[in-house]
């Protein structure tokens, strides 16, 4: 069990330790949180548990039916709701990078696409995924977007919880995805919006179609 640390606001740091937990497969989909049960494991007060419950509510890595706190258990609608939503945001946020973008993190993408060809070769999954995510939130904060960078934070939040916990055997060919991420890099760095945009876009439906493909192989 995690350690809670007296140097911070406390519920924010059970939240943080829930939210990892979560993410990390601590707790299953659809699995009953129970405030006393968790407040006796981290060593807090209920009062402190429910203050993390309510940010993993907004978050909407919890839900709630009937005052009972569930992890969240996304239904196929759900995983077709998040890819929509995040193909939206995320093709928007590299056509306002490719304008707004600066030296620094163009060359901090470069690096990254580097190390995820490095990792390919090595066959480092959890590298990748690292990686993977390191490139998006690149790009989301050369945007320069506010709202919108928090926006695309939720949607790649729940987006990662599903491949983590709901599909998890079912990304295996990164290869594909740094293919696809050198083609949008090199769009931005020849400051193409429209072909950025485009890119991106045939990135995330790419990635829904691995998505569409598990969920007709194995239902949930």
């Amino acid at each position: 069990m995690r350690e809670i640390q007296k140097t911070e606001l406390l519920h924010s740091q059970v939240y943080t330790i829930l939210k990892a937990m979560i993410m990390e497969s601590e707790f299953q989909p659809g699995e009953r949180l129970v405030e006393t049960k968790v407040a006796l494991q981290l060593g807090v007060s209920r009062g402190t548990v429910r203050e993390a419950f309510q940010m993993l509510l907004k978050d909407g890595l919890l839900t709630r039916d009937n005052n009972v706190i569930f992890v969240y258990n996304p239904s196929v609608q759900d995983i077709v709701d998040v890819y929509e939503c995040r193909k939206s945001l995320e093709s928007l946020a590299v056509k306002l990078a490719t304008t707004h973008i600066q030296d620094e993190q163009l060359n901090q993408l470069g690096f990254v696409l580097e190390e995820s060809k490095k990792a390919v070769k090595r066959n480092d999954t959890q590298t990748l995924t690292n990686l993977n995510q390191e490139f998006h939130d690149i790009i989301d904060l050369a945007s320069h977007n506010k709202q919108l960078i928090q926006l695309c934070e939720v949607i790649k939040t729940k987006t990662l919880y599903i491949r983590n916990n709901v599909l998890k055997n079912h990304f295996k060919n990164f290869s594909d995805f740094v293919d696809d991420h050198e083609r949008i890099y090199l769009a931005i760095k020849e400051r193409k919006a429209s072909k950025a945009e485009q890119e991106m876009i045939t990135h995330i439906e790419k990635s829904f179609e691995t998505i569409q493909n598990a969920l007709n192989s194995d239902p949930i």
